[in-house]
């Protein structure tokens, strides 16, 4: 039950959004914590208790385990009983593997890395022991195809699917785990970092303070000499170290970062970039946050198209609790002021009848002339987030696109306000 994957509530209910600020997935019971959905499943938690809904918002596995975890692509996921031991049951709440473990990983590659009596193994789908090796610890395997391990002498290693150790580590290095589908990891030693890759390979020497592994980006943050700067998979500095504060690379390929400026307040100023280190405006991204904000007070980032957020408690709630007549002109106004700024989000797509990606970029830029973010581009096709300035209406995305498409000489285009 990875907190980098979960949410949970303060105040208000939790749900699941998309990119556009449109709820998708919402418990039809109350919860207080709900994670991202795995293989068709969400784990959700209501006082302690924790169980599964489907992507319809039902509750589907009731919520009474300790602990539960994302489902596997095999259909599987290890839950955890009570009295401290778990197994893997399947979507119907069946153990297809008896609940005899402390801990367990999800399948991958038909491996699960299982612990019990405080040593570590890996078994089969079937319950079965894959390797004889037993370990003082052991990951399950990720993308990259290799898991992490540590022999009881303490030494750390990597070992792929066929049970062979690809990598092992000198005594006094700390390994840690490849994540999500990151094709990097990274060793610590004397204070200093390096790289490995998914090949069980050493890239990069100890050249780094500290490195950042982001699972959801291609760049990764790393700190040398007391700034910070990006580092790809393949180990190459792609962005010099010349910032004293970064984020890692959101989904849409943005970070915030702060640079030294003798003029600005404390002598640090922020902006935004992209990967190729490009100074981005932030008015539109400043703009999207205002208007989740309206919704949402709080949201997670961004994984594959979307976000875990917890509601802001609705207007008509706070009023029926009043009462129909105690309803203040402040609640209608925070409610008008919230429709308001819902109908000028849209989304937009449009279809080329011929146009690669570069050359729709610079349409974008020369013909629509508009803060839009591109949420996915192919040849010939584009979805965009177009928001609108308070004193224009949806109409005028319809005239501005007539326009720039030469009234469908060049394509045609669908939209829709976002409530």
């Amino acid at each position: 039950m990875d907190k980098d994957n979960m949410l949970k509530a303060k105040h208000g209910k939790v749900c699941i959004i998309n990119t556009a600020g449109k709820i998708v997935i919402e418990p039809e019971i109350e919860v207080d914590t709900i994670y991202y959905p795995s293989n068709g499943l969400c784990q959700v938690g209501r006082d302690g208790k924790y169980g599964y809904i489907d992507e319809t918002g039902k509750l589907v596995i009731p919520l009474k385990y300790k602990k539960v975890f994302p489902f596997s692509e095999n259909g599987l996921a290890f839950v955890l009983r009570e009295n401290g031991l778990g197994g893997y049951i399947d979507k119907h709440d069946n153990f297809v593997i008896h609940p005899i473990y402390e801990s367990g990983s999800t399948f991958r590659f038909g491996f699960a890395a299982v612990s019990r009596n405080g040593e570590y193994t890996f078994i089969h789908e079937d319950g079965n022991k894959a390797v004889d090796h037993t370990f003082k610890y052991a990951s399950g395997f990720a993308a990259s195809g290799l898991a992490k391990t540590q022999e009881f002498d303490g030494r750390y290693g990597l070992m792929d699917a066929t049970s062979m150790p690809v990598l092992i580590l000198k005594h006094g290095c700390e390994l840690a785990e490849f994540k999500g589908d990151s094709k990097i990891t990274k060793f610590r030693v004397n204070e200093k970092e390096a790289l490995i890759n998914s090949q069980g390979e050493i890239i990069t020497g100890l050249n780094y303070d500290k490195v950042i592994i982001s699972p959801n980006s291609k760049l990764h943050p790393f700190l040398r000499n007391g700034l910070w700067g990006y580092i790809d998979d393949e180990g190459n500095e792609i962005i010099a170290n010349i910032y004293k504060v970064v984020s890692e690379f959101s989904e849409f390929n943005v970070a915030a970062v702060k640079s030294y400026h003798p003029l600005a307040e404390n002598n640090l100023v922020d902006f935004y970039i992209n990967d190729r280190d490009e100074i981005i405006d932030n008015k539109l991204i400043e703009f999207i946050n205002q208007l989740l904000s309206y919704r949402f007070s709080n949201v997670s980032r961004f994984k594959n198209g979307l976000a875990l957020a917890e509601k802001k408690e609705e207007i008509r709630d706070i009023s029926e609790k009043r009462g129909k007549d105690e309803c203040t002109r402040s609640c209608k106004v925070k409610a008008d002021e919230e429709d308001y700024y819902a109908e000028k989000l849209h989304e937009v797509e449009i279809y080329f009848n011929s146009m690669d990606k570069k050359g729709i970029y610079k349409f974008i830029n020369e013909e629509l002339r508009a803060d839009v973010r591109v949420l996915d581009v192919h040849d010939n096709y584009v979805k965009l987030l177009w928001p609108l300035q308070p004193h224009l209406k949806s109409a005028d995305v319809e005239n501005t696109l007539d326009d720039a498409l030469n009234d469908g000489k060049l394509g045609r285009y669908n939209y829709d306000w976002i409530d």
